[in-house]
């Protein structure tokens, strides 16, 4: 019998007529790619792609953030409404800009360059921010929100606080952004760790475990070492890897053709797909061969489109 997940929310999916949180914490930012400001973040772009394939079952996504009292800013409100996602605890500040990230694309994916010294770096504890961590049903967060003491502070906090959550952490280094510590405390307050191969070893080398012949080994010296139940290893075209206490699911490869648009395709984006899938499978207790194969199915979607956030197609739930 094909292993199932098991969800750390323990209420029913069909026990309430409100809608159930997908948080996603940390930094919104705009994806300037071939000069065209594209909404991104990696939490936001997790909110968004999880909120679309998990509305119909009663979640709703929730970003997590803090703007500026500027363009952008009301772009980014306007786009994640127009999706459908609750705007109620988004943060505005009235000094510093909205983020900006420039994208540039390369032979092997993409480059970013993240502008430093705005708002994000400013998100504040509030008795709003309090009360959604107490009612999440799902928090996803990484490292790039925690550059600055006080949004680190918060960002902890509000992980420490949803222990009744589905609590991801979805590493994604960026550029010198992050720390042994805050990796440490990732690691010991998520039910999910997602990582990719450059990642493992910085986890390893956080959390002084000696490095291991495989890969797979390596994800399950985590496992031992942390409160972690899931540990997905994705190796861009070559997959993905849920790896458990009891055992190791792999997801092929899927690809997709961008034949269809005439806007080139990038990269941007199809990792926090990827991380929506997996949370689509664990709240939804499909099996977690399923799972990593739905998994990649989105990532490979967005991959194939241009920009993080693109519409997607019901029939990407199906097998």
């Amino acid at each position: 019998m094909p292993q199932t997940a098991r969800r750390s929310v323990n209420r029913p999916l069909n026990e309430s007529t409100q809608p159930r949180l997908i948080v996603g914490l940390g930094e919104l930012l705009f994806d300037i790619i071939d000069d065209q400001p594209i909404l991104g973040g990696a939490p936001v772009n997790f909110a968004v792609q999880a909120h679309q394939v998990l509305a119909s079952h009663g979640f709703r996504g929730v970003p997590a953030v803090r703007l500026g009292n500027d363009s952008l800013a009301k772009q980014a409100v306007n786009q994640l409404s127009n999706f459908g996602l609750n705007t109620d605890y988004i943060q505005f500040d009235d000094k510093l800009p909205t983020g900006r990230a420039l994208v540039h694309r390369e032979d092997e994916g993409h480059r970013f360059e993240i502008v430093e010294g705005v708002c994000w770096d400013h998100y504040t504890w509030t008795d709003t921010l309090a009360n959604l961590s107490k009612s999440a049903a799902v928090v996803c967060f990484g490292t790039l929100g925690q550059r600055s003491p006080v949004s680190r502070t918060t960002i902890q906090r509000f992980i420490e606080n949803a222990s009744q959550a589905l609590r991801i952490f979805d590493v994604n280094l960026r550029q010198h952004y992050y720390s042994s510590d805050i990796l440490r405390h990732g690691c010991r307050h998520a039910d999910v760790l997602k990582l990719n191969e450059e990642e493992l070893e910085m986890v390893l080398s956080a959390l002084d475990i000696a490095p291991t012949e495989s890969a797979i080994e390596s994800c399950r010296q985590i496992l031992h070492h942390t409160p972690i139940q899931y540990v997905v290893y994705t190796q861009g075209p070559l997959g993905t890897t849920i790896i458990t206490h009891s055992g190791v699911f792999y997801g092929k490869p899927h690809t997709l053709t961008n034949s269809q648009d005439s806007e080139p395709a990038d990269s941007v984006g199809a990792g926090d797909a990827c991380t929506a899938g997996i949370v689509a499978g664990l709240l939804l207790s499909k099996p977690l061969q399923e799972t990593v194969e739905l998994a990649n199915r989105l990532g490979a979607y967005v991959a194939s489109k241009p920009g993080a956030t693109p519409t997607l197609p019901a029939t990407l739930m199906q097998k």
